[in-house]
């Protein structure tokens, strides 16, 4: 892998067509991200005293994390000297603490596996510790964490509908920091491919993780940074692309997944990504994103860091059913696996569509 802080610095004077350039989501969190690439810590993008920001989802509440640590840890020296506590108590402290730290949470999504009865599935999973991750649960003496709880359980829904993985092209946009990738490594899907479209700097951070975890060399623009066409069925098994290396793909692609990125974006972007990825003939699309779309307005605080977070206007549901019509059917869909609600009361719904 090329060093990261060099590659920050490449992509961060990089000029491409505006409809690649961050939404207004993502516009401030682009820069935090670079910034603290290009200070050295990409080792610790996964731990939240550090302030990555915007790719790796927590069940914790993020803005208020550590004020909830200190919280936790007072609970936790309560819990050890509850000699003194009743039993009931006891319990009170185990559920809050349980509820603060996103454990709840966690184990709610694990068991939606395992009532799918997909053991046989999950049996080889076990998500890496690249990235000094503040947040990782432990089940089944596996560790996992939002972001490969909510893939899973998004497989999951596509395995219905799907026999096998193997020989399988999956193709990605707004990956985060490769979750989907190490999912198909670690379960020994046999002669897959994994591409990763995303935003300058994760783009980065998604090739280092998948290299470190996977132990593997992760194709990049850089092999291809003199030509004009990426022939997909000449890739590895792994790909961290930047997004506009899209135009660059030639060739079919199986599946093609979006899990909570579209709604950062605004509809005319979204619409230039799926007529690409329309072109590239997928049998599946599977979609994972908030109904009524994104909020207009928020203002969030991380770590003293004010950042607007908020969509010029929403792309919801019915937008992916009109650019995707002529040529895909919904096959499925299903709010289940999320929960009727969002935390901020929307909802986040899993949409399959299949080919005609």
């Amino acid at each position: 892998m090329i060093n990261p802080k060099k590659q920050a610095k490449y992509f961060e004077e990089y000029k491409t067509n505006l409809i690649y350039s961050p939404t207004s989501f993502w516009e401030k969190l682009v820069k935090k991200n670079f910034s603290l690439i290009k200070q050295g810590y990409i080792g610790n993008f996964r731990n939240l005293n550090i302030g990555f920001i915007g790719f790796a989802p927590f069940f914790s509440e993020i803005k208020r994390f550590k004020i909830q640590q200190k919280f936790l840890s007072k609970i936790k020296n309560l819990v050890k000297k509850s000699k003194i506590i009743e039993k009931g108590q006891k319990k009170i402290l185990y559920l809050l603490s349980s509820s603060l730290n996103g454990n709840e949470r966690a184990i709610s999504q694990y068991k939606i596996l395992l009532t799918d009865n997909v053991k046989p599935f999950l049996f080889n999973f076990n998500e890496s510790k690249v990235g000094n991750p503040t947040e990782q649960f432990k089940f089944d003496n596996n560790l996992f964490s939002a972001s490969s709880l909510n893939y899973l359980n998004g497989l999951l829904f596509l395995k219905k509908f799907l026999k096998t993985f193997d020989k399988k092209i999956f193709l990605e946009i707004g990956g985060g920091f490769g979750s989907v990738g190490e999912i198909l490594d670690n379960l020994a899907i046999k002669e897959y491919k994994y591409i990763n479209l995303d935003l300058p700097p994760l783009n980065i951070v998604s090739e280092y993780y998948l290299e470190k975890s996977c132990g593997q060399k992760v194709g990049n623009h850089f092999l291809f940074k003199n030509s004009n066409k990426i022939e997909i069925n000449k890739l590895p098994k792994l790909n961290c692309f930047p997004n506009f290396d899209i135009e660059k793909l030639k060739g079919k692609i199986d599946i093609f997944l979006n899990f909570i990125s579209f709604q950062e974006m605004e509809y005319p972007v979204v619409k230039n990504y799926l007529q690409i990825v329309k072109a590239l003939r997928p049998k599946f699309i599977l979609l994972r994103n908030l109904r009524e779309g994104k909020n207009t307005s928020k203002n969030v605080n991380f770590y003293k860091h004010k950042f607007k977070f908020f969509v010029e206007k929403p792309i919801k549901s019915e937008d992916y059913f009109k650019i995707l019509k002529k040529e895909y059917l919904l096959k499925a869909r299903n709010v289940d696996p999320y929960g009727y609600k969002t935390w901020d009361n929307f909802n986040s719904e899993l949409l399959l569509f299949e080919r005609k």
